[in-house]
């Protein structure tokens, strides 16, 4: 039964790294590469206040959505090859990788939504830096990593994990994050300050030529 979360927590792991280097750092420089399909995603909804109507159309009129899911089916098929030995895992990263889609799918039509309920994502798409807060389903591996820049912390997630919890829970949750990840915290608040500062500047940074 261990090994379901922990097929979770690689999928979260996989979500920050391929997002990272597939869909940002590898198409910025190899334009040819059909992963620059995201980077049209980025303009849309850059340009439509993070609504991008692309997750309307079916997988086979928008090669975005075609990437997203084949890319996504493909990771699926990768873990299954460990099924027979570690069931439990395998569903965990199809759990992880089919909540990747429902949520990335329902942000995008809902940007309300997302602003409340996903803010790590929806700072991805509309702070200054588009080249930061590489989680979709939970933020966990940006914590890890130093990667989440919060723009607004009246809306942002209370605790590391993304989830809502019960304040006696939450409050050491919070300290123990920190004490551990003493690093990734100082990136955080740091970056975080200078976001809001190019924010104030009307600074907004783009994605592969793209603002």
């Amino acid at each position: 039964m261990i090994g379901f979360p922990v097929g979770v927590l690689a999928a979260n792991a996989v979500e920050w790294y391929a997002h990272k280097v597939w869909l940002h750092e590898y198409p910025s420089k190899h334009r040819s590469s059909p992963f620059f399909t995201h980077i049209r995603h980025h303009k849309r909804a850059r340009q439509n206040d993070f609504h991008d109507e692309g997750y309307n159309n079916s997988m086979w009129k928008d090669q975005e959505m075609f990437n997203e899911k084949v890319g996504l089916i493909g990771l699926c098929a990768a873990t299954a090859v460990v099924a027979p030995v570690a069931p439990f895992f395998t569903l965990g990263t199809w759990y992880g990788m089919w909540r990747y889609w429902s949520v990335h799918k329902k942000c995008h039509l809902d940007p309300d939504y997302a602003r409340t309920r996903i803010p790590w994502h929806y700072d991805h798409h509309m702070n200054a830096s588009q080249d930061a807060n590489w989680c979709v389903t939970r933020p966990w591996f940006d914590y890890i990593m130093g990667t989440r820049v919060i723009s607004d912390p009246e809306i942002a997630e209370t605790n590391p994990l993304g989830m809502n919890l019960p304040d006696w829970l939450e409050k050491p949750v919070n300290r123990l994050a920190r004490r551990l990840l003493p690093k990734a915290f100082a990136q955080i608040d740091q970056r975080s300050r200078e976001d809001a500062q190019l924010r104030s500047q009307g600074v907004a940074l783009d994605v592969a030529g793209v603002v």
